[in-house]
Protein backbone atom coordinates (compact mmCIF):
# COMPACT_ATOMS: atom_id res chain seq x y z
CA UNK A 1 0.00 0.00 0.00
CA UNK A 2 2.94 2.35 0.71
CA UNK A 3 4.05 1.95 -2.91
CA UNK A 4 0.82 3.63 -4.06
CA UNK A 5 1.61 6.90 -2.26
CA UNK A 6 2.69 9.36 -4.98
CA UNK A 7 1.69 12.71 -3.51
CA UNK A 8 5.20 13.71 -2.46
CA UNK A 9 6.60 12.86 -5.91
CA UNK A 10 3.90 14.95 -7.58
CA UNK A 11 4.50 17.88 -5.23
CA UNK A 12 8.25 17.91 -5.88
CA UNK A 13 7.62 17.55 -9.62
CA UNK A 14 5.30 20.56 -9.44
CA UNK A 15 8.01 22.67 -7.79
CA UNK A 16 10.62 21.71 -10.39
CA UNK A 17 8.22 22.24 -13.31
CA UNK A 18 7.04 25.63 -12.07
CA UNK A 19 10.57 26.86 -11.40
CA UNK A 20 11.65 25.70 -14.85
CA UNK A 21 8.72 27.43 -16.51
CA UNK A 22 9.31 30.69 -14.66
CA UNK A 23 13.02 30.66 -15.48
CA UNK A 24 12.35 29.91 -19.16
CA UNK A 25 9.73 32.67 -19.38
CA UNK A 26 12.09 35.09 -17.68
CA UNK A 27 14.90 34.29 -20.11
CA UNK A 28 12.54 34.91 -23.04
CA UNK A 29 11.32 38.20 -21.46
CA UNK A 30 7.70 37.03 -21.43
CA UNK A 31 5.33 38.88 -19.12
CA UNK A 32 4.03 36.83 -16.23
CA UNK A 33 0.72 37.76 -14.63
CA UNK A 34 0.90 38.33 -10.90
CA UNK A 35 -2.23 36.21 -10.39
CA UNK A 36 -0.64 33.26 -12.20
CA UNK A 37 2.48 33.39 -10.08
CA UNK A 38 0.52 33.97 -6.86
CA UNK A 39 -1.80 31.00 -7.34
CA UNK A 40 1.04 28.70 -8.37
CA UNK A 41 3.29 29.76 -5.52
CA UNK A 42 0.40 29.44 -3.09
CA UNK A 43 -0.21 25.88 -4.22
CA UNK A 44 3.49 25.11 -3.95
CA UNK A 45 3.66 26.66 -0.47
CA UNK A 46 0.71 24.58 0.69
CA UNK A 47 2.13 21.47 -0.97
CA UNK A 48 5.58 21.82 0.56
CA UNK A 49 4.77 23.11 4.06
CA UNK A 50 1.23 22.39 5.20
CA UNK A 51 0.49 19.24 3.23
CA UNK A 52 3.35 17.04 4.55
CA UNK A 53 2.43 17.86 8.14
CA UNK A 54 -1.30 17.33 7.51
CA UNK A 55 -0.79 14.04 5.67
CA UNK A 56 1.47 12.76 8.44
CA UNK A 57 -1.05 13.68 11.11
CA UNK A 58 -4.16 12.42 9.29
CA UNK A 59 -3.09 9.57 7.00
CA UNK A 60 -0.42 7.80 9.05
CA UNK A 61 -0.63 6.11 12.43
CA UNK A 62 1.92 6.51 15.24
CA UNK A 63 4.25 3.86 13.83
CA UNK A 64 4.48 5.50 10.38
CA UNK A 65 2.18 3.10 8.52
CA UNK A 66 -0.52 4.53 6.27
CA UNK A 67 -3.98 3.87 7.69
CA UNK A 68 -5.82 2.62 4.60
CA UNK A 69 -6.63 2.99 0.92
CA UNK A 70 -8.95 5.93 1.50
CA UNK A 71 -6.04 7.81 3.04
CA UNK A 72 -3.80 6.90 0.08
CA UNK A 73 -6.40 8.21 -2.38
CA UNK A 74 -6.95 11.44 -0.43
CA UNK A 75 -3.23 12.19 -0.11
CA UNK A 76 -2.67 11.48 -3.80
CA UNK A 77 -5.64 13.67 -4.77
CA UNK A 78 -4.20 16.64 -2.89
CA UNK A 79 -0.77 16.03 -4.44
CA UNK A 80 -2.37 15.93 -7.86
CA UNK A 81 -4.10 19.26 -7.21
CA UNK A 82 -0.74 20.85 -6.41
CA UNK A 83 0.80 19.35 -9.56
CA UNK A 84 -2.07 20.46 -11.79
CA UNK A 85 -1.88 24.00 -10.37
CA UNK A 86 1.77 24.22 -11.33
CA UNK A 87 1.09 22.76 -14.77
CA UNK A 88 -1.77 25.20 -15.38
CA UNK A 89 0.47 28.11 -14.40
CA UNK A 90 3.20 26.86 -16.74
CA UNK A 91 0.74 26.52 -19.60
CA UNK A 92 -0.52 30.06 -19.03
CA UNK A 93 3.02 31.32 -19.40
CA UNK A 94 3.32 29.92 -22.91
CA UNK A 95 -0.25 30.38 -24.15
Amino acid sequence: MDDAVFWIDWTVTAVVALCGSLIAASLEHKPIALSTVSVALGAILVGMTIMPFGVRMICYDGSGVIKGWVHVICANAFGLIVLMSAVAAGVKLYA
